[in-house]
């Protein structure tokens, strides 16, 4: 005969506040209760804060929870999110919570971003080309920024156009693999805003297809070889494609036809936000 353990008992079962948890509260439970954490993310401290500063902060079944003797089980990020953004959000606050049921806690399949955008409807259907395409983007010669999912809404919908315009003119096709990647996309989408749409619209399918209509194009070839080339992920190879593009896009609109080509080291197709900084 198998021994089957009993399942455990607690004394009494979870309880659940709606509450309203200013900074003073949250500071004072970080200082009490949190005694058995992982270790802080900074960065996702600092985009909840934002989401809490900017007013995009929804109250969800997900919140704050304490075991039986007091220790905070889950919900620090969101208590040090509060504290950064110095402001009162509403939270459901769990009491006499399992601590093994931390067990379970975030052991599911972690939702993409393209997959929260996708729940909450707001952007219609998105998908993770997009996105990557919107990152480089947004990123340009430097670091693609980190958003929440309140964020990236946000920017999506300020240049869904652009997004747009880009995936529908650097297709992904076998033939253009390496070529028209996010990086590629991210540099015609910026230039969208500033380049005559037609001639990015050629410059896209010339870039594609590889076939040009004179030899003063030469660029395009030299990108495009340059592109199929160089698909290490790093960071610095990503920056130097960027580049290149870049100072290959703008070579082919002025007409030059350079032997060499060099990745720009200014951005060249500046975002209408940044122009008006």
């Amino acid at each position: 005969m198998i021994a089957t353990s009993k399942p455990k008992l607690m004394n009494s079962a979870p309880t659940v506040q709606r509450m309203v948890i200013d900074p003073d509260q949250a500071l004072a439970w970080l200082e009490t209760t949190n005694s058995n954490n992982r270790k802080v993310s900074d960065k996702h401290v600092r985009r909840l804060a934002r989401d809490m500063t900017e007013g995009k902060w929804r109250l969800t079944h997900a919140g704050i929870a304490f075991a039986p003797d007091g220790t905070l089980l889950d919900g620090q990020h969101r208590l040090w999110a509060i504290c950064e953004s110095d402001a009162s959000v509403e939270m459901f606050v769990w009491r006499n919570v399992d601590p093994e049921s931390m067990m379970a806690i975030d052991c599911g399949k972690t939702r993409s971003m393209a997959d929260i955008l996708n729940i909450a409807g707001e952007n219609g259907e998105v998908g993770t080309h997009q996105l990557a395409a919107l990152r480089v983007m947004l990123g340009g010669l430097g670091d693609p920024p980190v958003f929440s999912p309140a964020e990236m809404s946000q920017m999506l919908q300020r240049h869904q156009d652009a997004v747009d315009f880009a995936l529908a003119h650097l297709p992904g096709v076998v033939s253009a693999r390496g070529v028209n990647t996010a990086t590629t996309r991210g540099v015609v989408a910026r230039a969208y805003y500033c380049v005559d749409r037609a001639m990015l619209k050629d410059f896209c399918r010339k870039l594609t297809t590889g076939i040009v209509t004179s030899e003063d194009e030469g660029v395009i070839v030299l990108l495009r070889q340059h592109l199929q080339s160089t698909r290490g992920g790093s960071y610095s190879q990503r920056m130097q494609r960027y580049g290149r593009v870049e100072r290959g896009l703008s070579a082919w609109l002025k007409g030059e036809s350079p032997s060499r080509l060099y990745p720009a080291t200014r951005e060249i197709f500046p975002l209408p936000e940044e122009v008006d900084e």
